[in-house]
């Protein structure tokens, strides 16, 4: 995105501190108006996708007005209580499939950041790092009370990315000194709706169908969520969170940052340091407003090497994939439950990838935006299908036991 909008690396810095600020105010909200689960809130990669061509075409003042629509839209489908309505259409082998497919749909994003641009520093910094999470969450549980063994992705970023990557020059540390240690928020930084923001109906059309896109993603993660913190999936959940990642977004636009949506990642962390408390993800939001308040915890970032954030992104995914297995586990041994798993699990992790290597890249650009949406997104495209399958069985064999529509 920073590049589609031809940021330099000092530019971004300030980006991402926009955007740290955005996900701690939109967090808060989720968590105390909205759904209220242990759920952090960042920018929706369903989302990133279909605005990074738009912020060449229409610039930033197109691209946060299609936003603040987006939002508002996202959120009145909240209200209307549509999402909870969705909730029959999600037992626990689509459910669960959802899960799996999200785990390894992001571990492809997991391994290219590990391999990084080819040098040999690249993975074995990742290996470095998930070797330190295995080690201190192993041994570390009987420290300080089990305290190391929660923290161990925590202390095994800074202490490889920083100690060790910055031992190997792999750390730009002029670009965090030429940073102030804090700065006040800057609201409507690119325009308002009165100085800079464009409508372009091409741009609304867009980011409207990548929000539904985002939106039966966040479900899928609500669902997930809900599994791993042991906590019943309700209609309530639904139209809340999608109610309140509405609102997020639109506070997004306010400071500057990107539209916010659900934190799949968040899933996996939960279930690797077992700690599903709304508090602390609640004072996690708070330490994302800190930092967005600090300039030099964004240069930070950037200058942290991508491999270490792979690393632990591997071992995050790996533990949303064994919650998803486990919850299909739940699901009855039977002939439309087989089916629904396997063919949604093929089809959604497999068109993608065929889709490229058939069209190639400039056919796939030249996809209709919706249509590219949903076939390109794994995600969207196993709940759309486990929901659809569930449907079709559903009245096909609507008294079939064991099963709940």
């Amino acid at each position: 995105m920073a590049t589609a909008l031809g940021m330099g690396a000092g530019e971004l810095a300030r980006f991402i501190n926009f955007g740290l600020l955005a996900m701690g105010v939109a967090t808060l909200v989720q968590t105390t108006l909205g759904n209220r689960l242990p759920i952090i809130q960042g920018p929706s990669a369903t989302l990133i996708a279909s605005l990074a061509p738009l912020a060449g075409q229409v610039g930033s003042g197109g691209m946060w007005g299609a936003i603040a629509v987006g939002g508002a839209t996202e959120a009145a489908i909240g209200a209307s209580g549509l999402p909870g309505k969705l909730r029959r259409f999600l037992p626990v082998a689509v459910t669960g499939t959802v899960i799996v497919v999200i785990g390894l749909s992001l571990a492809q994003l997991a391994l290219r950041l590990s391999l990084g641009t080819g040098s040999w520093l690249d993975p074995t910094l990742a290996a470095l790092v998930i070797a330190m999470v295995f080690l201190l969450q192993t041994l570390g549980r009987h420290w300080l009370g089990g305290l190391i063994a929660r923290g161990a992705i925590f202390l095994s970023i800074w202490v490889v990315g920083l100690g060790v990557g910055g031992a190997l020059g792999r750390i730009d540390w002029q670009l965090v000194a030429d940073k102030p240690w804090f700065s006040a928020p800057a609201l409507l930084p690119f325009g308002s709706p009165w100085n800079g923001w464009e409508l372009h109906v091409g741009a609304i059309v867009i980011v409207l169908i990548a929000t539904l896109g985002s939106l039966v993603e966040s479900l899928g993660d609500y669902a997930a969520t809900c599994e791993v913190a042991d906590e019943p999936l309700t209609k309530k959940h639904m139209n809340r969170g999608i109610m309140a990642e509405g609102f997020g977004t639109l506070t997004a636009a306010v400071l500057g940052g990107l539209p916010c949506t659900s934190y799949t990642q968040n899933i996996g962390i939960i279930a690797t340091t077992r700690v599903a408390s709304r508090v602390v993800v609640q004072v996690a939001a708070g330490v994302l407003i800190l930092y967005g308040l600090c300039p030099k915890f964004g240069a930070l970032l950037v200058a942290l090497p991508r491999s270490v954030l792979g690393g632990v992104f591997v071992l995050v995914c790996g533990m949303i994939t064994v919650s998803g297995l486990r919850l299909i586990q739940q699901a009855p041994t039977t002939d439309r439950t087989a089916f629904t798993v396997g063919t949604t699990l093929v089809v959604s992790l497999a068109t993608p990838a065929a889709l490229r290597s058939v069209l190639g890249e400039d056919g796939m650009d030249q996809l209709p935006s919706a249509v590219s949406l949903v076939l390109t997104n794994s995600i969207v495209l196993a709940v759309l299908l486990g929901i659809g399958l569930n449907a079709l069985f559903g009245l096909l064999e609507p008294n079939e036991p064991g099963h709940q529509d």
